[in-house]
C-alpha cells in the first residue's frame, strides 16, 4: 500500500462503484430509520431493543447537550478519520441514549412493526435485524419533538463522534460561505431509551500479553487489598468451576468488588474480593465522581494494571498489551492457547452506574461498557457531499 492505494482509496473505490451499479441506492425522500434487534442472552431468555437511525447536528462535548462516557485512542481516530476523508460518508451510525420514561418512540416502532419491514435478517450471532424506512412526515416530525432537548449520552462510537467533529472542522476550514446546514455538520446516530429492557451491557474481560507475568508474585501484592479465594479445577470440570466463579462475583456485585483471575497453567481460578475502597484511595487519582472511583473497570486501571502490574495508562501501553473479549468462553480458549499470560474477568457495568458517572461528570476507562448487541456497519449510509444541506 502507499499514500495512492490503500484500505481507504478501496473503500472510496467500492463506495462510488456500488452507488454507480446501484448496489447502494439512495432513498427518494427524507426518511428516518427504525430499527428493532431481538436476541437471545440465555437459552430461556429472549430480548428486544428498539431504536431509531436519523442525524443528529453536532455539538461539542462542552455544549451540554451529548455526553460522552468513554476515553478514546488516538489510534482508532486516525484510522475513521481516514477512511472519512476517502469515502466521505458515515457507514456506522453511532449508539446513543435518551431518557423518556414515556416510551413515545417505542409506541411508534410498534405500530410500524406491523408492517413489512425494508430490511429482515439474522446475523451470525444469531440476532434478528429488523429496519424500517420511515419517510412519513409527520411521524418524522413526532420523533424530533421527542429527541428535542434531550440530553443524549453515547454507548459506543466515542471515536467515530470525535472523528466527525475533526471532519467538521477539516471541512469548515475548506469551504467559504457555510450555513451551518451542511452535511457535514452532523452525523448519522442511532438513538435508543435507557429506560429500554432491551438495553443490555455486556462485560469485558482483559488479557495481557506480551508481559512476564509471575502468578505468586502478584497475588502476593495483590493481598495487600484482596480477600483471595483459589478455586482449583481439572480438565472435566473446568468449565463448571468457571461458572461458579462468575456466579459468586454476579451475586456479590452490589456489596463489593470482585475479579476473577486466571493464569497460564496455572490450574485454578483465582476469586479477588476487595478489602475496601479505603485502600485504594492513595492509588487511585483524585477523581470528581464517586461512582467512577467505585467504578469496576476504573479499579482495575488503577489499582490492578497501573499499581500492582505497573503497565502505564498510556494509549500505546493498551493498544500493545491488552486485548478485550466479551465471553469467558473466549478468554479461557486464548490463555489455553498458550498466546495469553493472565485473564482478567470482571462484572459488567450497570446502566445505573453510567448515568451517575456522566452525571458526575466523570470519564469512564476504556472499554468500560459493551452494549450488546452491536449495531450493523453498512445497514444505513449517510454520504457527507458538501454541496447538499440538511432540511
Amino acid at each position: 500500500d502507499n499514500e495512492r492505494e490503500n484500505k481507504y482509496t478501496r473503500a472510496a473505490n467500492f463506495f462510488t462503484l456500488w452507488k454507480k451499479n446501484n448496489i447502494l441506492i439512495r432513498v427518494p425522500n427524507p426518511a428516518i430509520y427504525f430499527y428493532v434487534q431481538t436476541f437471545k442472552l440465555s437459552s430461556e431468555e429472549t430480548r428486544t431493543r428498539k431504536g431509531v437511525i436519523c442525524l443528529f447536528k453536532l455539538e461539542e462535548f462542552s455544549s451540554g447537550v451529548i455526553f460522552p462516557h468513554e476515553r478514546t485512542l488516538s489510534k482508532p481516530k486516525v484510522d475513521r478519520l481516514n477512511l472519512t476523508i476517502a469515502c466521505k460518508a458515515n457507514f456506522n451510525p453511532i449508539f446513543s441514549l435518551y431518557s423518556d420514561p414515556n416510551f413515545t418512540i417505542e409506541h411508534k416502532i410498534d405500530i410500524w412493526g406491523k408492517t413489512t419491514p425494508y430490511i429482515d435478517i439474522v446475523d451470525d450471532q444469531g440476532v434478528s435485524q429488523k429496519l424500517w424506512v420511515v419517510d412519513d412526515p409527520a411521524v418524522i416530525n413526532e420523533v424530533k419533538s421527542v429527541l428535542k432537548d434531550k440530553k443524549i449520552l453515547i454507548a459506543d462510537g466515542h471515536h467515530r463522534y470525535e472523528t466527525a467533529l475533526n471532519y467538521q472542522k477539516i471541512m469548515q476550514e475548506k469551504y467559504a460561505n457555510l450555513t451551518g446546514k451542511e452535511t457535514f455538520n452532523y452525523t448519522l446516530m442511532y438513538f435508543t431509551n435507557m429506560e429500554d429492557p432491551g438495553l443490555v451491557i455486556l462485560p469485558t474481560h482483559r488479557l495481557l500479553k506480551e508481559i512476564k507475568f509471575d502468578l505468586d508474585g502478584f497475588l502476593k501484592r495483590a493481598q495487600l487489598y484482596f480477600d483471595i479465594q483459589t478455586i482449583p479445577f481439572t480438565l472435566e470440570n473446568e468449565e463448571q468451576e468457571r461458572k461458579k466463579v462468575l456466579a459468586k462475583m454476579q451475586n456479590e456485585a452490589r456489596q463489593r468488588y470482585l475479579i476473577g483471575l486466571i493464569a497460564k497453567n496455572s490450574g485454578s481460578y483465582f476469586l479477588l474480593r476487595l478489602k475496601g475502597f479505603e485502600l485504594v484511595d492513595r492509588i487511585i487519582p483524585a477523581q470528581k465522581s464517586e461512582a467512577l472511583r467505585q467504578l469496576d473497570a476504573n479499579i482495575m486501571e488503577h489499582l490492578v494494571f497501573n499499581h500492582l502490574l505497573g503497565i502505564s495508562g498510556s494509549d500505546s501501553a493498551w493498544e500493545d498489551q491488552v486485548v478485550f473479549v466479551h465471553t469467558d468462553r473466549e478468554a479461557m480458549d486464548l490463555i489455553k492457547s498458550g498466546k495469553f499470560e493472565v485473564a482478567f474477568l470482571v462484572n459488567p457495568t450497570r446502566i445505573e452506574q453510567v448515568k451517575e458517572v456522566v452525571a458526575q461528570g466523570g470519564i469512564m476507562p476504556q472499554k468500560s461498557t459493551y452494549f450488546f448487541p452491536k449495531l450493523l456497519s453498512g445497514l444505513v449510509i449517510n454520504p457527507l457531499s458538501p454541496e447538499e444541506k440538511v432540511e
